[in-house]
C-alpha cells in the first residue's frame, strides 16, 4: 500500500492526455502569464519567459548551462490533472532546479466522499508515507484549507514540500521541489499567491 501511494504521488509529474486549457496575458504584470485550467477550475500566474508545453526533446540532450532559454523553463499542461512547471533558477553562481506540480488522480484515495475532513483523510490514507501529519490544517490556498508537509532531502533527491487540499470532493497534491532555496521560494510564493479557484 505504501509503495502504491508513493508511486501515485511521484507519477504526477508524467503527462498523460490532452485536456482543456487556455493561456491569457494578465492585466497586472507584463512579465507574467496567466494559466487557466478550465477542466479543474483554477488559474495562476507564471513567468512569461516559460515555454508553454512539454520540454522540447532536444533540450534533454544538454546540461542546463548549455540550454537555450526555451529549455530552461516550461509549463506542461497537457494533462489537466497533472500540471507541471519546471525551471532552472540562476543565482549568479549556478543553475538550481525548481518544479511545481498541481496534481489529482483517479485513484480512490484522491476522491474522498462528500464532506470529508482533510486531516483525518490524510492520516487514514497517508500515514505510512508521512511520519508527521499536522493535527489540523496549517495554511490556506485561495480560501481553501491546506496541509503542508515538508520532506527532507535524501542522498539521491532534493527536499520537497507537499501541499494537500480537498476541493469539490477531490484531493489535490501540490509538490514544490527544493523549497528551501531562496530563488525557488520567491517563485513558488509568486505562483501560489496568484492562485485562484474558478
Amino acid at each position: 500500500m505504501k509503495k502504491r501511494l508513493l508511486f501515485l504521488i511521484m507519477v504526477f509529474a508524467i503527462p498523460i492526455s490532452i485536456g482543456a486549457f487556455r493561456v491569457i496575458q494578465p492585466k497586472a504584470a507584463s512579465n507574467l502569464i496567466e494559466y487557466h485550467n478550465d477542466e479543474i477550475g483554477y488559474s495562476f500566474q507564471y513567468p512569461a519567459s516559460c515555454t508553454f508545453g512539454p520540454m522540447p526533446g532536444e533540450c534533454k540532450q544538454n546540461p542546463p548551462e548549455e540550454m537555450p532559454q526555451e529549455c530552461l523553463c516550461f509549463l506542461n499542461a497537457e494533462d489537466p490533472n497533472n500540471v507541471f512547471l519546471q525551471t532552472f533558477q540562476d543565482d549568479g553562481h549556478s543553475l538550481t532546479l525548481s518544479s511545481l506540480t498541481i496534481a489529482h488522480s483517479k485513484a480512490p484515495v484522491f476522491n474522498p466522499p462528500p464532506e470529508t475532513e482533510l486531516v483525518p483523510w490524510l492520516k487514514g490514507n497517508f500515514s505510512e508515507i508521512y511520519n508527521e501529519i499536522p493535527e489540523k490544517p496549517n495554511a490556506t490556498l485561495d480560501g481553501v484549507q491546506t496541509v503542508e508537509i515538508k520532506m527532507p532531502p535524501t542522498p539521491s533527491t532534493y527536499s520537497h514540500q507537499n501541499i494537500f487540499l480537498i476541493k469539490d470532493n477531490k484531493l489535490f497534491c501540490i509538490t514544490l521541489l527544493n523549497p528551501n532555496n531562496k530563488g525557488n521560494q520567491a517563485l513558488y510564493e509568486q505562483i501560489l499567491s496568484s492562485f485562484s479557484w474558478q
